[in-house]
This record gives C-alpha cells, structure tokens and sequence, in this order.
C-alpha cells in the first residue's frame, strides 16, 4: 500500500516540477526573442531618428516601414516572431528618440522589459517588399553615430588553426537597415594559437572600412561586443549569471570577448537566452578590448555566415 501510495506522490511531484520546468523554459524562449528584437530595434530606431533629426525631417517613428514590419533580423531559433516584434518595436522606439535626441547609443535592454501584447497585423509579404530596398540608395550622406552597434554577418571562415595576423576579411551589414547590405571589410590584428594546458586561444578582429558600393565608404573603426552561435562554430552557450553580470562564475569553456580589465563595464550577452559571447571584468583578456578567446587548447573557430554585434568606435560619415 505504501509502494502504491509512494508512486503516486511521486508522479505528482514528477508532472508539478515538469510543468515548472515547462513554465521556465517557455519564459525563457520569450525573453530570449523579446530581448533580441529590443537590441536590434533599438539599432534600428536609433539610425532612423538620428537621420531624419540631421535632416530635420517629422519626428514621427510610426512612419518608418521598419517599425510597422518589427521583423528585421529575426531568426527562428529565437522564439516566438510575435515575441520578437513586441520587443522590437519597444527598443525601435527607445532607440528612435534617443537618436532623434542624440543622446549617447545605449541598447541596454531595460530590466523590467515584458511583452504589451499588442496585436500585429503585419503580413510577412509586405515585410519582404519593404526590407529589401537599402536606406543609402538616394545618396544622402549616412551618419554613424559613434557606440551605434551593427550586426554583421561574416563572409569568410576565420580560425586561430588556419588565418594568420594580417589577413583580410569581409562582412556583410544585417542590420541596421540604413546600413543593410554594405560591406565592411576587416583583418585579423592578432592571433594566439592554444596550447593544452598552457594557455587558450585568442583573437583579435579589426575593422577598417565600410563599403556601401565601389563609390562610397568611409575608414570605419569597431570592435567585438558579441558573436552569435551557429551549427559549425565552437561558440558555447553562456550562463545568464555570468551573461549579465559579467561575474567569475562564468564557465572556463565559454567563448568570451575581452574587455578592459577593472572596468566593470558588462558588453554583449543577452538576458534570458543563450548567447554566444560572454562579457565580464574578470575575463582578463592579454589582447584587450574586443579580443575573442576560448577554453585552453581550443582554436577559435567563426564560420562563414555567422552573425557578430560590433559596436561603432566613433562617428563615420560615408559621403
């Protein structure tokens, strides 16, 4: 009787901590796309409103297709879309009037960031007319803010096994849509190659110019705030402690990017999700600011279309 009595208290207890289980990870999936599309909204509306502040243009966010379409850069490992377009719009319209203002670039996402469950009736056909027209195509002069973060996607494989300091790469722009389809072309500024034991990996990427047709580009300086994991690469999950918080307790294995040391400063991952990239004080990074690197006796390894966040050194103007 008592076995009896036993297993059912177990398989109660089984399905309530199942369903806790169940609960967390769907909490976590919509945090994870609600905090993507406010990163890359943000960028977004921040160029948007910058732009139209320079050409003293209706201060007015709800007018640019962007915003109405709320789906530029969403990927489906990201969760929900209707999620993603939530969080979008809400950093798009942060990042707008920060711009509009031209108030420092701060794509922070804000701690108390939830879904307003508003209703979208966006058609995905009128997202791809929209999104495909490049912002840069009237040949009006494009301002980049300095801080302004880009997602770029790579276009060749870089490796501490097989790339050496010096060689060049390029990227294609993602976002944001002012900048959408520009290249930017880059180098490996330095390599450490691992040894068991000894020492990790490391790597640090420069960027040099920006490319919007063989006519127009401008010198262009960046550097590393995150990369995106894709099936291929060596980029691990990260923990959300050390995610956010940049703290010791980050996992030794995790890729990270340096930045300088005692600056407290926490660059990169996202709250509530799987990132690629974790950013903290104490990562202690012999390249500095920027500098990706692994466990010990790993090469790094960035696949051809895999996305990076870059964030802008300092105002470009491409004429």
């Amino acid at each position: 009787m008592w076995v009896k009595r036993t297993l059912a208290l177990f398989f109660i207890f089984s399905l309530f901590v199942g369903g806790l289980f169940i609960q967390a990870f769907t909490a976590k999936a919509q945090d994870m796309a609600l905090y993507r599309g406010y990163r890359t909204g943000y960028s977004d509306g921040y160029m948007a409103g910058y732009r139209d502040a320079t050409e003293n243009a209706a201060r007015d966010y709800s007018s640019h297709e962007d915003y109405k379409n709320a789906d530029r850069g969403y990927r489906s490992d990201f969760g929900s879309l209707e999620d993603y377009k939530d969080g979008y719009r809400q950093g798009f319209e942060k990042g707008y009037s920060d711009g509009y203002e031209k108030r420092n670039f701060n794509s922070e996402v804000p701690t108390n960031l939830k879904r307003r469950q508003q209703a979208d009736t966006d058609s995905k056909e009128n997202t791809e007319q929209n999104t495909s027209k490049r912002a840069y195509e009237d040949n009006s002069v494009i301002v980049i803010p300095a801080e302004t973060e880009l997602i770029i996607e790579l276009q060749d494989e870089i490796s501490t096994a097989t790339n050496k300091e010096g060689d060049k790469f390029k990227a294609k722009v993602v976002s944001p849509r002012e900048l959408n389809g520009a290249t930017i072309e880059g180098r490996v500024s330095k390599i450490q190659k691992p040894a068991r034991l000894i020492r990790r990996a490391e790597m640090l990427l420069s960027f040099d110019i920006i490319r919007l047709d063989n006519n127009r580009w401008a010198n262009y300086n960046a550097m590393v705030v995150e990369v995106f994991p894709v099936k291929g690469d060596n980029v691990k999950q990260v923990d959300n402690e050390g995610s956010v918080q940049g703290k010791s307790s980050v996992k030794e294995d995790a890729t990270r990017v340096g930045i300088t040391a005692g600056s407290g400063a926490v660059v990169g991952g996202v709250i509530g999700g799987p990132v690629g990239v974790a950013v903290g004080a104490g990562v202690g990074a012999a390249f500095g600011i920027g500098t990706i690197f692994v466990e010990r006796g790993k090469h790094i390894k960035l696949v051809r279309g895999q996305q990076l966040r870059i964030k802008t050194a300092y105002e470009t103007r491409i004429r």
